[in-house]
């Protein structure tokens, strides 16, 4: 596919979002697509490998928050299970005055995003090779984050665990679903509520030129967590609350 078509579906797909955009996304994320490619090969980094698939199921999925709510800048954001960068690295690319912190458990992805961060030389973001409960364990960075992000990582009362504890008062957990989002919602009344959280809104969108149904869920932190929560590492998916 040639760079100005890629542009196009881009670009297409951000006004069917309804977001404002700067020209030169579009070359970055070009970049980002040939890099992606490129280290795949050695790591199997994505099962989605067409770039038409990378545009719209990565980056506009990925972008699709902004649609909904605005990332203010110098607001503090950590994406968990970030994988090769999906949302929390597409987002800073679009809001390069966040500050962004990813978080994977797996060693090649976050070497993966280091490489790609030195090769797109991007500023105010860290990477961090962990479980999500041990980060959120750490004075440094509990409750801390004004956003918290998640995307197709593990059901929402595992998510929740996961990520409220590292949000500060006030502050809000995203996560990204697919269309049979209702029920692990229900099931997640109890851990979100324990956690110090409420859902604010779930709210769904079609998929520019694919039409695919995804759905953001929102959750708005209105009390600090517990400080037995997270409990220790592997402990929310064994036993989820």
């Amino acid at each position: 596919m040639q760079k100005n078509e890629y542009r196009r579906i881009l670009k297409r797909g951000i006004q069917e979002l309804g977001i404002k955009y700067r020209e030169e996304l579009f070359e970055i994320l070009w970049i980002y697509k040939e890099f992606l490619l490129l280290e795949n090969t050695k790591y199997n980094l994505t099962a989605i490998t067409e770039p038409r698939e990378i545009a719209v199921k990565h980056f506009l999925d990925s972008l699709s928050l902004l649609k909904f709510r605005e990332i203010l800048p110098g607001e503090r954001v950590i994406d968990i299970g970030s994988g090769a960068g999906f949302p929390g690295l597409v987002l800073k690319l679009y809001q390069p005055e966040m500050e962004l912190v990813l978080v994977d458990s797996l060693f090649k992805r976050v070497s993966f995003l280091n490489k790609l961060i030195n090769k797109l030389e991007i500023k105010n973001i860290k990477t961090i090779h962990c479980r999500a409960e041990d980060l959120g364990k750490d004075e440094k960075y509990r409750e801390s984050f004004n956003w918290a992000l998640s995307r197709a990582v593990a059901p929402v009362n595992i998510l929740a665990e996961y990520t409220l504890p590292l949000c500060k008062k006030g502050g809000m957990t995203v996560f990204y679903k697919g269309p049979d989002y209702l029920k692990e919602l229900k099931e997640a009344d109890t851990a979100i509520s324990l956690l110090g959280g409420r859902v604010e809104k779930s709210a769904k969108i079609k998929l520019p030129d694919s039409g695919e149904e995804r759905n953001l869920i929102f959750i708005y932190k209105d009390r600090a967590t517990p400080c037995k929560y997270p409990r220790r590492a592997g402990v929310p998916k064994k036993r989820p609350l």
